[in-house]
Order: structure tokens, then C-alpha cells, then sequence
């Protein structure tokens, strides 16, 4: 361990807006501990592998924390953590159309697809928080710069695109964004973090609309560096302080503010850190089968396949599945289980944004499959209202209507590959069902003439007696 004792903060002119005012509290302070890379690498488990051969002062200039070091960063650090391969994407013009405010932010930018665009910087905030950041974690601004500087490179590859930014721009928008979402992320866990005089926490509103812009693909800093920054920021507090996984604080924060379109479990931290690259793609991975499924043993070849009603005339019964994935649909013996769906408010806004991220980064289409076989069960308002009779789905601010021209809206922008369609082989059995005359004739019955005790009763009194004449009638006949 380290025994560092920070000196007066000596501030002088930078080139960049946020360094003048982020210096630590004058010193006269207690002294505070920070633990060497390689014990912060262990403690945090946050993917620093590469720590251990790293100086201090690779890092950052405690004596001077504006002034840079003149090796801040070692080459090693060019490469790690960030994938080769790219997450983050433009959404395609075609699924754009019509639908921009679904994929644009409103509020804040955050990554540099719409970094130029001054509305959306919300630079009162970010400074703020940024303020924070550097003054309880008590790290260099600086050092903070060098550290992101450093790994540019692999920054650059998780982009889809080339991005247009200079080497400082980008680093200065990589930095701040992430330490914007990574203090959003402590303020939602931890309520006493939030200052009287706080911008976003203040006002309920504010982060309802940064919820939904970090939900857009185009949106998105990769989970790479953001866990990195938050590793430095926790390695300065006590050690017997909570140390904070980015999966537990996505977990609380989404949990709190979302709800997801299926309810958001205690396992979402484990779940949805594996291989996720930003927070679409950890609500993706999350909502993904349990069990990853073998090629579609039979191909359909249509896409008719009947309705709600059409299926509960035939006999099917309808029933909310205890499964906690989406796909974890079962039809046996008549029995149709699907896992409960919430159309919430902005449930559009996500769910395009997984369609979107899907199309673009995987080879899968389980998002688009399950939104395509909904939109085959529903026909009309109607097939809506009995799924949310049944508890399948569940709306709050929706009505049956609304819920209806958002799946078909949905299904529009979706696409149907048909010998890689997840539901294929349950779609076969519904028809194959349905097709038989008996189900329906059972169903008939039941629905017709024995849906109540009194029916019941009803229909055996007509047998009854329609046997007793049957008799009478034969007597008759014999006698004479």
C-alpha cells in the first residue's frame, strides 16, 4: 500500500473547460490511502488484468494534479478491455423513418455520435458531476484525461463508424460522459451523494429523460472504460467501503427506473455483465433465452398463423409463464404459457433500440423474432385485451388500441428470415392444433353449453328427457 498525503492543488489555465475547477480540497486533510494497481485490480474485479506493471505516477501527478506526467500512460493499456469488434452503431436509415425520436437522444448526448450537437451537450450537468467525481474519489483531472488519451485506439473500434473528433475532443467527451453516468449510477444507489443544489436528482423529470437517452444504441460509451473509471474512483475510498460492480449499479439504476420489458430480477448484475459492451446490449443479453436453442428443426414457410381469439375458439387456454425470459414460451396440452410482457411508457423507445442493435451487431434475432410472433398472435385490439385479461401483458399508461398499433408498428420494422426463425417449431404446433376439427367442436361445447352449472344442468335435462321419449316412443311402437 501507498501512503500518499495530496499537497494544496496549484490551479492554472488548461486547455480543456473542465480542468480549472477540479482540483482537490487544500491539504491539511487526513491522509488517505490508495492502493497499488494491482491490489486495486483484485479488489474491484472489474477487468484491470493489465494494472500491475503501472506506476503512480503513470497515472497521475499528486503533487500537481493539472500538470501531466511525462510518460502517462504505457502502451499496454492501447488495447485492453474494449472488444476489436464494434457495438455501437448508427440505427439504419429504414428503421429510422418515421421513428427519430426513438433512436436520437432529447436530453444528452453522451459518446460523440451527437456530440456537436450543443443542445444535447448539458454541460451545466456534466460539470457538476464532474466536480464530484474528482473531489470525493480526490483523483486527478489530468491524470483522468492521459488515462482515457491513452486508449484511444481501442475507443475508436467500438464505434461502427469513423468518428470525426481529434484525439483530445474524443478523449474529453469519453471522459466526462462516462463520469456522468458512472456519478447518475452512485446518486440513484446512494441518495445522500445528491447535493441540495443537485440539476437532475432535483427534478424527477430530468432523469426520466436521461433514462430513456441512455437506452439508445447510438447513445452508448462502451462498458469498458466506464468500469475502468469506476475502478479508479473506488480504489481511493476506504477499504472498508462498499466496493460497487458497474453490474450492481446498472441493476439498481434500471430496476428503480425501468422495469424493463420483463421485470428486472436480482441476477440481472451477473447476467447482464457477460459480454455486454454498453447498456443496450446488457438488456439484450439479459432478456435472451436461458437456454441457447439448436437451428429451427421445421421451417416455416408462412407467417399465418392464427390469433388470440382464433386460438382461444379452438380451445387453447392462455396462461402468464413462470419462466423470467421472454422466449421461455410453452404450449402443452392445450396450454399456451407466455412470460409476462410490460408496455410501460418509452417500452417503444427500447424496444426499437434492441431491434436496432440487433439488426446491426448480432447474429441472432431473438429480439425481432419474439416481436414478430407476438404481432402473429395479435390481430386486432381485441387479441390485446384478452393477453392482458390473462395477465400477459401488462399496461400502464396504454390502452388495448395503443398497445396494438405499437406491435404492428414494431412488426413493420422487423424482418422474417424463415429457416433461422426462433419460433418456428411453436408456430407449427398452434396450426397443426388449430387445424384439428375436434378442438374446436370441443371448444364449442364447452363455451356453448356447459360454460355454468345451470347449462349443465340444462343440457342433461334435454338428454334426459329426450331419451324418455325415445323410450315411450319404442313401447309405443312394440304395443301395438
Amino acid at each position: 500500500m501507498w501512503i500518499v498525503s495530496p499537497e494544496p492543488c496549484k490551479p492554472r489555465k488548461s486547455e480543456f473547460w473542465f480542468f480549472h475547477r477540479f482540483c482537490p480540497q487544500e491539504a491539511g486533510e487526513a491522509e488517505y490511502i490508495l492502493p497499488s494497481p494491482h491490489e486495486m485490480c483484485h479488489s474491484n474485479q472489474l477487468g484491470m488484468e493489465r494494472m500491475e506493471g503501472l506506476r503512480k505516477e503513470d497515472l497521475f501527478d499528486f503533487k500537481n494534479p493539472l500538470v501531466p506526467p511525462e510518460n502517462p500512460i504505457g502502451d499496454e493499456f492501447v488495447s485492453i478491455h474494449c472488444v476489436s469488434d464494434c457495438s455501437i452503431y448508427r440505427v439504419p436509415r429504414s428503421m429510422r423513418e418515421g421513428y427519430e425520436k426513438a433512436f436520437s437522444p432529447r436530453f444528452v448526448s453522451l459518446g460523440p455520435f451527437h456530440h456537436r450537437i450543443k443542445d444535447l451537450q448539458a454541460l451545466g450537468h456534466k460539470e457538476s458531476y464532474f466536480t464530484d467525481f474528482v473531489r470525493v474519489s480526490k483523483l486527478s483531472a489530468q491524470g483522468l484525461f492521459e488515462f482515457v488519451k491513452g486508449r484511444e485506439e481501442a475507443i475508436r473500434e467500438c464505434y461502427a463508424e469513423k468518428i470525426e473528433l481529434e484525439s483530445n475532443d474524443l478523449a474529453r467527451c469519453i471522459l466526462v460522459d462516462s463520469v456522468f453516468i458512472i456519478e447518475i449510477l452512485l446518486k440513484n444507489r446512494d441518495r445522500s451523494l445528491v447535493g441540495k443544489n443537485d440539476r437532475i436528482f432535483k427534478k424527477p423529470w430530468l432523469i426520466h429523460d436521461i433514462k430513456f437517452d441512455i437506452l439508445k444504441v447510438e447513445n452508448q460509451i462502451p462498458f469498458a472504460i466506464i468500469e475502468d473509471l469506476l475502478a479508479l474512483h473506488q480504489s481511493t475510498r476506504n477499504s472498508d467501503d462498499e466496493r460497487l460492480s458497474l453490474g450492481v449499479l446498472t441493476h439498481e439504476f434500471f430496476k428503480l427506473h425501468l422495469g424493463g420489458i420483463t421485470e428486472i430480477g436480482d441476477d440481472f448484475s451477473k447476467v447482464s455483465s457477460m459480454n455486454s459492451s454498453h447498456f443496450v446490449s446488457a438488456l439484450r443479453n439479459y432478456n435472451l433465452p436461458s437456454v441457447t436453442p439448436s437451428r429451427p428443426k421445421k421451417v416455416i414457410k408462412s407467417l399465418a398463423t392464427p390469433s388470440v381469439m382464433e386460438l382461444s375458439q379452438a380451445g387453447v387456454k392462455f396462461q402468464v409463464g413462470s419462466g423470467k425470459s421472454l422466449f421461455d414460451v410453452r404450449f402443452s396440452n392445450g396450454t399456451l404459457e407466455i412470460p409476462k410482457l410490460n408496455i410501460y411508457f418509452g417500452a417503444d423507445v427500447l424496444l426499437r433500440n434492441l431491434i436496432g442493435f440487433e439488426r446491426c451487431n448480432c447474429l441472432e434475432n431473438y429480439i425481432n423474432d419474439y416481436i414478430i410472433f407476438i404481432g402473429l398472435l395479435v390481430h386486432c385490439p381485441e387479441d390485446v385485451e384478452m393477453l392482458v385479461e390473462e395477465g400477459i401483458i401488462r399496461i400502464s399508461t396504454w390502452d388495448s388500441k395503443e398497445v396494438f398499433a405499437l406491435i404492428k408498428s414494431l412488426v413493420k420494422g422487423a424482418r422474417f428470415i424463415p429457416d433461422d426463425f426462433y419460433f418456428s417449431g411453436l408456430c407449427t404446433e398452434l396450426n397443426e392444433y388449430y387445424r384439428i376439427p375436434w378442438h374446436r367442436w370441443k371448444a364449442m361445447l364447452k363455451r356453448d353449453y356447459f360454460n355454468s352449472p345451470w347449462s349443465i344442468i340444462s343440457v342433461v335435462a334435454a338428454v334426459v328427457l329426450l331419451l324418455l321419449t325415445l323410450v315411450q316412443t319404442v313401447f309405443s311402437v312394440i304395443s301395438k
